[in-house]
């Protein structure tokens, strides 16, 4: 199969799923908790009366294998100030679905989110996608490989955008932290690197924290990613750990939350 297609073969849009009643009896709450995009659940945070609003979806980390929609820190709250729709995307976890599925079950996510976003205040056309750790790798896989098109992409802080040279920064093999992508015969389908010159890519954040390697590995997926013809811009976070530069986003003088907000004036 060619790489393109590999998500977009096996995505279901979901386009068609229902709300539950009591959503729409609550058509004023500003908090929608565990709505189904069909093969997962969304968490669903608006500002009361907007209409037409810019969107920010998160996917959580947690090495593949652990996290929840439900820890959002002060992100839904400080977005929410700020005019925009804060959606916060669940996935199934590791062992039950791979990294592959994964990024799938994202994708679906944002695409049914696209195809409701009315129901909601939101404009389907001004979403910025932004993941964490695993969630990063995720929502660039899902992104990249065409599967879903968000307006823009917010990349916070992976070692996995080429695991083969994540590997080779630790002599020939993924740290076990990454042991969920621990699939030699996947890692390039797995790497979200191999897709940047599938098509011509939304405009992206790359962020990285201090953590060991991390500035490394994100300027050589940086790199790559503008090579192919794409707008990028980065952010070093080497202040934070891999930890706080998730946890900092919403305080709102936080240098990263900064530089997500002007990389959001885009939408």
């Amino acid at each position: 199969m060619d790489k393109r297609q590999f998500l977009l073969g096996s995505i279901s849009l979901f386009a068609g799923g229902s709300i539950a009643p009591w959503l729409q009896r609550e058509a004023r709450a500003e908090t929608y908790k565990n709505v189904s995009y069909g093969a997962e659940e969304l968490d669903i945070y608006k500002p009361d009366g907007v209409q037409n609003a810019p969107v920010v979806m998160y996917v959580h980390g947690g090495a593949w294998r652990a996290g929840s929609k439900r820890k959002v820190g002060s992100k839904a709250r400080y977005y929410n100030s700020r005019g925009y729709v804060f959606v916060s995307v669940g996935y199934t976890l590791y062992p039950r679905a791979n990294a592959e599925k994964q990024a799938v079950q994202v994708a679906s996510a944002v695409n049914w989110f696209k195809a409701n976003a009315a129901r909601f205040g939101a404009d389907p056309n001004r979403i910025a996608l932004m993941g964490h750790s695993a969630g990063c790798h995720l929502v660039a896989m899902a992104t990249l490989s065409g599967a879903t098109t968000p307006k823009l992409l917010i990349l916070n802080d992976t070692g996995a955008y080429d695991i083969a040279f994540l590997a080779g920064l630790n002599n020939g093999r993924v740290p076990t932290l990454y042991s969920a992508l621990d699939r030699k015969d996947k890692w390039k389908r797995w790497s979200p690197i191999s897709y940047v010159r599938n098509r011509r890519q939304p405009p992206a954040l790359v962020i990285w924290s201090g953590g060991r390697n991390r500035d490394k590995i994100s300027k050589h997926f940086a790199n790559a990613l503008e090579a192919a013809g794409n707008l990028v811009f980065r952010f070093d976070g080497k202040g934070y750990s891999h930890f706080s530069i998730n946890s900092s986003i919403g305080r709102g003088s936080s240098s990263v939350t900064k530089a997500i907000d002007q990389f959001l004036q885009r939408l």
